[in-house]
C-alpha cells in the first residue's frame, strides 16, 4: 500500500510540529547526544517511547504534545484506508543533510507482524523545492549475484518530500530516497516518522536488504 495526502495538517498544527522536529529535541535521550552530533552516522532519533496504541498520547505529555494531533489524524487516516487491529507503534525524528541518499530496501517487520500489516507514516516538515531531491521512489528490486538488492526498477511511485505531506507505505514495499542536491551544506531535510503495527502474526521476515538502514553519501 502506498497513499499520500497534502496539507495534512491544519496550518497551525503543521508548523507547531515542523517547530518540533526541527529542534531536533530527544526526550528519552540526553541532551549531551547532539553535540557534534553527525546526521550522516546516525540521521534517525526516537524522541517517544513505544507504546500500545491508545497510550500514545501520555508519551507526548508534556514533552512534545506538538505531535498529537499528527498521530491521531494518521491513525485515523489508517483506519478509513482500512487498515484495522493497530497494536503498537513507535516515532522518530529523521533528519538528511545534502548528498545524502537512502539505497533500495524495504522495511523491517515489527512486532510480529507481517511487512503486509505493517506501516510507516511521516509527515514531512522541511522546506523543499523541485530540483533539491530527496524523492520518495518506489519499484521492484533487482537482485545482484549476491542476492543483494542494488537497484530498483519499474518505478510505480515517485513521491516529492513537500512539507505537510502525509505519505504511508506497508512495509513489503520495496522503496529508496533519492540524493539529496540542495548544494547547501546547511539543509537538513527532516520528518516526523512513525511504525505501526496491524494484525498480529507468526511470521518472521528473513527476506531483509543488509544495508536496509544505512544511508549513503556521495563523494
Amino acid at each position: 500500500m502506498i497513499y499520500y495526502e497534502d496539507n495534512f495538517l491544519p496550518q497551525e498544527q503543521f508548523l507547531a510540529l515542523k517547530k518540533k522536529v526541527e529542534s531536533k529535541y530527544t526526550p528519552i535521550q540526553p541532551k549531551e547526544l547532539f553535540v557534534d552530533y553527525d546526521y550522516k552516522i546516525e540521521p534517525d532519533k526516537f524522541i517517544l517511547p513505544i507504546a500500545r496504541t491508545g497510550n500514545w498520547i501520555d508519551s507526548c505529555v508534556p514533552q512534545a504534545y506538538e505531535c498529537i494531533p499528527a498521530l491521531q489524524k494518521m491513525q485515523d487516516t489508517m483506519i478509513r484506508l482500512g487498515v484495522q487491529e493497530l497494536q503498537n507503534w513507535s516515532s522518530w525524528f529523521q533528519y538528511s543533510v545534502d548528498t545524502m541518499r537512502l539505497p533500495p530496501h524495504r522495511d523491517q517487520a515489527v512486532r510480529k507482524s507481517e511487512p503486509k500489516d505493517t506501516y510507516t507514516a511521516v509527515i514531512y516538515t522541511s522546506d523543499w523545492q523541485p530540483g533539491w531531491g530527496g524523492e520518495f521512489v518506489v519499484g521492484e528490486p533487482v537482485f545482484n549475484s549476491d542476492g543483494l538488492v542494488e537497484s530498483l526498477t519499474n518505478f510505480t511511485h515517485e513521491i516529492e518530500p513537500k512539507p505537510n505531506r502525509l505519505t504511508i507505505w506497508s512495509r513489503e514495499e520495496w522503496h529508496m530516497v533519492n540524493k539529496l542536491t540542495v548544494n547547501d551544506p546547511n539543509y537538513v531535510r527532516s520528518f516526523f516518522g512513525t511504525s505501526w503495527s496491524s494484525v498480529e502474526s507468526e511470521f518472521i521476515d528473513k527476506d531483509q536488504n543488509p544495508y536496509q538502514r544505512f544511508y549513503f553519501t556521495e563523494r
